[in-house]
């Protein structure tokens, strides 16, 4: 079953999208056209994810995806910051 979650990615500013997470992988979308190719649709595969911090920028929740290829992305996450990480520890990963 898959999850929503909506979310901005924070990159060169607060970029606004949502998640899906399914039973593979967290998926960063958004339609903005004005955002690079590599972030419109974000794949990050559960299998690939080596850590997932919660955080704050400034009032806004956050949580921190580390990659283990050595990449993060950051996210602000609007509602259930709490179920987004509960979601990633539930298909493998434990923060």
């Amino acid at each position: 079953m898959k999850k929503y979650f909506v979310v901005s990615l924070v990159k060169n500013g607060i970029l606004g999208g949502g998640i899906v997470a399914d039973q593979e992988a967290i998926t960063y979308h958004t339609g903005k056209v004005t955002v690079p190719r590599e972030y419109r649709q974000l794949v990050m595969k559960y299998d690939e994810i080596s850590d997932a911090t919660e955080g704050w920028l400034f009032i806004l929740p956050t949580v921190l995806v580390k990659m283990k290829n050595g990449k993060e992305y950051k996210f602000v996450v609007f509602f259930s910051r709490k179920r987004l990480i509960n979601t990633i520890s539930a298909h493998g990963f434990h923060p």
